[in-house]
């Protein structure tokens, strides 16, 4: 029987300063300070010859080239598989968002500053730091969950118009997930080795008014885990496309700090009575006067078996169709025609860079459909772990909330945590039913991720599905 080991660890990953982050399209100035160290954690979980490792870190989103080099710098520098290693993004929009290609959706900056280069050069490593620290310390362990709940922090931002279209706010009649799915690890002495916590909701509590980096409402929920269970907090971003704090886009720091509080209480909450260990309540003779029985709890050794695996699939994501040519050209002269306008009018970047958005898309469009047809799919990957009872399903895109809640009601396992913004971050997937609403998300929210259209609504179920099959097939094994 191969003894089940886990260790975690954690690296500090500030950003340059001065540098932009990439949250908000309007945000003009960049950050000069921070509210706490942005940092990237990470779990490592071993049984025989096999090892996963789990990660998440305090930056926007990751592009498919670099979660691609992060992931093989870690399996160099550790041995552990390409395969067997999941990158989580909180998604904190006071985080930076490393990207291959130069441009950038928006800041006091118009291109890439060499500090911010050399920033996304140094993350791989910073990312392997934090896997070598987590192996560093493995220890025998022992993994339980549970799931909490969190009310009316979060809601569903997909606020209808009243004019038959949609926009970011509270939509009080559609659903949101308001579970707090929490992975327990212990070693077998009792003691905090990691709390895994998944929860789906845009770290947006502050806006981008606040002249600062650091991780939203993620910094003080782990903060109150590490306080209250010791061991090492990471947190896991879930199906958080359509939700929004109740209480977002503050212009000034501290109101986020009461959501991480309370997020941070539900999963401690969540776990607290589900000790991972296998115990057994043993009878004392006792007495003096009279005869009294005492009970102790005795740790069960060897302690039982706990099977880790993980699987990932690569799938083609559909797109919906694509703009014409035609219909591109004659929006990039109206959007330069307005920016140029603003210009000699005097803007700031405040007002440019929402059009600047628009330009860059259709710009690099026009330059892709020059040479070739453009793509009618996005290639991403579900990657899939089991450790125990517990699950862990991560995606590639900001998901709508009522996906990740469908997942983990079919999942075979007793708790599991739905992540999105896993691996290569490839943008927004949107449920079937709410394209006909229109607004940001199944509209043109593609056009910061560099996609020619919108993900079709095909795409989601494809996630679910492929999601589920990957769960089942884990648990038969």
């Amino acid at each position: 029987m191969s003894q089940l080991l886990a260790g975690a660890g954690s690296f500090i990953i500030d950003p340059p300063l001065p540098s932009d982050p990439q949250g908000f399209v309007r945000r003009a100035v960049a950050v000069r300070d921070s509210i706490e160290p942005n940092e990237v954690r990470a779990c490592v979980i071993q049984s025989g010859d096999r090892t996963i490792a789990v990660l998440a870190a305090d930056v926007t989103n990751l592009d498919t080239y670099f979660a691609d080099r992060i992931r093989k710098v870690i399996s160099t520098t550790t041995g552990i598989p390409y395969d067997n290693i999941l990158l989580n993004s909180s998604h904190s929009h006071a985080g930076l968002w490393p990207r291959k290609e130069g441009e950038k959706l928006h800041g006091e900056f118009a291109k890439l500053t060499d500090a911010e280069h050399a920033y996304f050069e140094s993350l791989p490593y910073d990312y392997a730091s934090a896997v070598v620290q987590a192996i560093t310390r493995l220890v025998p362990a022992r993994i339980s969950g549970g799931t909490g709940i969190a009310p009316g922090i979060a809601v569903n931002r997909r606020e209808r118009d009243g004019k038959g279209g949609t926009i970011l706010g509270w939509n009080k009649e559609n659903f949101i997930d308001e579970d707090v799915p929490t992975i327990r690890i212990d070693g077998h002495d009792g003691t905090a080795i990691a709390t895994l916590v998944g929860f789906g909701c845009h770290p947006v509590v502050l806006g981008g008014e606040v002249p600062f980096s650091g991780a939203d409402f993620v910094g003080e929920l782990r903060r109150k885990v590490d306080f209250l269970r010791g061991g090492v907090c990471i947190f896991f971003q879930g199906a958080a496309g359509n939700v929004l704090p109740l209480e977002a886009f503050f212009d000034h720091q501290g109101p986020e700090i009461a959501m991480g509080a309370r997020l941070g209480l539900e999963a401690v909450h969540a776990v607290v009575d589900k000790d991972p260990r296998v115990i057994e309540i043993e009878k004392v003779d006792y007495g003096s006067v009279t005869p009294i029985s005492l009970y102790r709890r005795r740790v069960v050794s060897p302690q039982p078996s706990q099977p880790i695996a993980s699987a990932r699939k690569v799938l083609q994501l559909p797109l919906n169709p694509s703009l014409s040519v035609a219909d591109m050209q004659k929006e990039l002269a109206e959007r330069k025609a307005d920016y140029d306008a603003k210009v000699s009018k005097g803007a700031d970047r405040a007002l440019l860079n929402p059009i600047g958005y628009h330009i860059t898309w259709l710009t690099s469009m026009l330059e892709m459909a020059a040479l070739a047809p453009l793509p009618d799919s996005v290639e991403g990957e579900i990657w899939v772990a089991r450790f125990g009872d517990t699950a862990i399903v991560g995606t590639p895109g900001e998901l709508f909330t009522e996906i990740g809640a469908e997942v983990r009601r079919r999942s075979p396992f007793e708790t599991t945590i739905f992540a999105g913004y896993c691996q290569g971050v490839l943008g927004y997937v949107s449920t079937p039913e709410e394209y006909q609403f229109g607004g940001y998300e199944p509209t043109v929210a593609q056009r910061g991720y560099g996609h020619p259209a919108p993900f079709s609504p095909d795409a989601s179920r494809m996630l679910i599905e492929e999601s589920v099959a990957l769960l089942e097939s884990l648990k038969s094994k």
